[in-house]
C-alpha cells in the first residue's frame, strides 16, 4: 500500500506511525495512555502506546533515567487527584519493567494531580482530557 515508504506486512506494508518520539527533555507521547475512571488501571488499548514506549526506551540505553509524570484534570478533591496521579504513573512504571523489560532503576514515577494544567481553567470534556495525561522526562 505505501510503495514509497516501506513498511512491515501487518501493517499491509506501510510504515508504522510513531507514537513516541525523542526530543530535548523527554518523551513525547502522540497517543494518549488511557486508564479507567477513577482508576489507576490500564486500559488494554494503551498497551500498544507502552509497549512503543518500552521499545524506544529499550533502543535508546543512552537515556538513563526517565520519570514517568502522572497529571488530572480539575474534578474531584486535588489531594485525591494527586494521590491517583501517583498512582497512575507507578502503573506506567510497573507495565515498563514487566512488560517492555526497562530496567527498573532508571525509572521513577511521580503524581502532579492537577497542578500542571495544559489547559488552564478547563471546563469542556475536551480541555479536562487534554490535562489527565501521562508524560515521559528525561530525569537528570
Amino acid at each position: 500500500d505505501c510503495p514509497d515508504d516501506p513498511g512491515p506486512v501487518e501493517n499491509q506494508g506501510c510504515p508504522e506511525a510513531e507514537v513516541v518520539v525523542i526530543e530535548a527533555g523527554g518523551l513525547e507521547i502522540l497517543d494518549k495512555i488511557y486508564f479507567n475512571v477513577d482508576s489507576a488501571k490500564l486500559q488494554k488499548r494503551s498497551y500498544a502506546v507502552l509497549d512503543s514506549m518500552a521499545q524506544v526506551l529499550n533502543e535508546h540505553a543512552e537515556i538513563p533515567t526517565i520519570r514517568v509524570e502522572g497529571h488530572t484534570d480539575r474534578t474531584g478533591p486535588a489531594e485525591y487527584n494527586m494521590r491517583l496521579s501517583q498512582r497512575r504513573a507507578e502503573s506506567v512504571v510497573r507495565y515498563l519493567i514487566e512488560h517492555g523489560g526497562i530496567v527498573e532503576e532508571r525509572l521513577s514515577a511521580e503524581g502532579f494531580g492537577e497542578t500542571r494544567p495544559l489547559v488552564p481553567n478547563a471546563k469542556t470534556k475536551a480541555d479536562l482530557a487534554q490535562n489527565r495525561r501521562v508524560e515521559l522526562h528525561i530525569a537528570p
